[in-house]
């Protein structure tokens, strides 16, 4: 069956979903920061300096938002861990049968 009721279609596709929004994140914010730096450049006529400036601001922000997403996949896989671990302990929880 497609859907499973294990969930490895949903994990899947989470995972996916946030490591395609990385690489947007790094691209979106760079065109952002060029964007900006040259009209900002254009208004104020200072060529070349604050399209570098903006430029290198965007890196920052899209490297920063990548560790961001990072971090949510790390705990969203803690939390699965942490689950399943759990759930693996009730279900052994009854099994403690002597064996005499």
């Amino acid at each position: 069956m497609f859907f499973s009721k294990d969930g490895r279609w949903v994990n899947i596709v989470q995972v996916g979903g946030t490591a395609s929004t990385m690489g947007l994140h790094i691209v979106s914010a760079i065109i952002v920061g060029l964007a900006a730096g040259y009209y900002l450049d254009d208004y104020f006529g200072t060529k070349p300096w604050l399209l570098m400036i903006f430029f290198l601001l965007g890196v920052v922000a899209g490297f920063k938002m990548v560790f961001e997403d990072f971090r949510k996949l790390q705990r969203r896989a803690e939390e699965q861990q942490h689950r399943s671990l759990k759930q693996d302990g009730e279900k052994s929880a009854g099994d403690d049968q002597s064996e005499a």
